[in-house]
C-alpha cells in the first residue's frame, strides 16, 4: 500500500506549516524525518493519522497506530489491561498468547498487573510500544520516541523496537531531532528544512541498532549534518 502526502498544505491560523508539501515512504521500512523541532514533523504525522484537516491528498492504510511524545497510558487499567484495550474486537480467547508475547518482548511481563502510576518513564513508554503493536496496523507512526531517554536507556529501547518490528512487520514512520537516533533506528531518513524535503538518505537495514562508528553510517551522519545546517 502506498504512502504519501501529496500536494499537502497546513495552516495553524495563518501560519503555514506545510504548503504544497510531497512525501512517500517505502512499505515495511523504518523512516525517519529528521529536523528542528517546529519545522512541521510531528504535523506529517498527524496528517497521516487523520488527526487534522489539511488541503492535498494523502494516501495511507486505513488502520494507523500511533505512539505520542507522551505515553498515554489509561491510569485506571493495568499493563496487561493497557494492551488488552486496543484489541477488544479480537475473540477473547486470542488476546492473552498476543499479550504475554509482547510484554516478555518488552520486558513487562513480571510489571503485568501494576497500574501506570507506579512504572518509570521507561517502562511506561515501552507499555505504549507494547500497545502499539497489538493493534494490527499496516503503518506505525511514532512521534519523538526517544525523547528525554539517557543513551542506555535509548539503545534499550531501540533494540525493543526492532525485536517487535522483525516478529510483526509493519512500515514504521518516526520523527526525530536527534542525528543519532536517526542512524541508530532508522532504513530511511528524510531530512526537512524550510518547509521541503532537502536530503533522503538510505541506509543499510539492520537487526540491531547499527554501528554509529562504522564508515557507511560517519558518512551519512556528515550528509545529515550538513543538510540540517546548510542555508536554505
Amino acid at each position: 500500500m502506498s504512502i504519501a502526502l501529496k500536494n499537502v498544505t497546513k495552516k495553524y491560523d495563518d501560519r503555514i506549516v506545510l504548503n504544497d508539501f510531497f512525501i512517500s515512504f517505502e512499505e515495511g521500512k523504518i523512516n525517519c524525518i529528521l529536523g528542528p523541532s517546529g519545522i512541521g514533523k510531528t504535523t506529517i504525522l498527524r496528517v497521516l493519522a487523520g488527526l487534522t484537516d489539511y488541503s492535498g491528498f494523502v494516501e495511507r492504510p486505513e488502520k494507523v497506530s500511533y505512539i505520542f511524545q507522551d505515553s498515554r497510558l489509561l491510569p485506571n487499567l493495568t499493563v496487561w489491561e493497557n494492551v488488552e484495550y486496543v484489541i477488544l474486537d479480537i475473540p477473547k480467547e486470542q488476546r492473552p498468547p498476543l499479550i504475554k508475547n509482547l510484554l516478555e518482548l518488552t520486558e513487562l511481563y513480571d510489571r503485568r498487573n501494576d497500574f501506570p502510576q507506579s512504572l518509570s518513564g521507561g517502562m511506561a513508554r515501552r507499555v505504549a510500544i507494547a500497545r502499539a503493536y497489538a493493534y494490527s496496523a499496516d503503518l506505525l507512526l511514532m512521534d519523538e520516541p526517544f525523547s528525554a531517554l539517557d543513551t542506555g536507556l535509548k539503545l534499550r529501547q531501540i533494540a525493543v523496537y526492532k525485536t517487535l518490528a522483525s516478529k510483526y512487520p509493519r512500515t514504521s514512520i518516526f520523527v526525530s531531532h536527534d542525528i543519532d537516533e536517526a542512524l541508530l533506528f532508522a532504513d530511511k531518513v528524510f531530512v526537512m528544512a524550510d518547509g521541503k524535503i532537502a536530503e533522503t538518505i538510505n541506509l543499510t537495514p539492520t537487526g540491531d541498532y547499527r554501528d554509529l562508528f562504522s564508515p557507511e553510517t560517519l558518512n551519512a551522519k556528515k550528509r545529515l549534518f550538513e543538510a540540517l545546517t546548510k542555508k536554505y
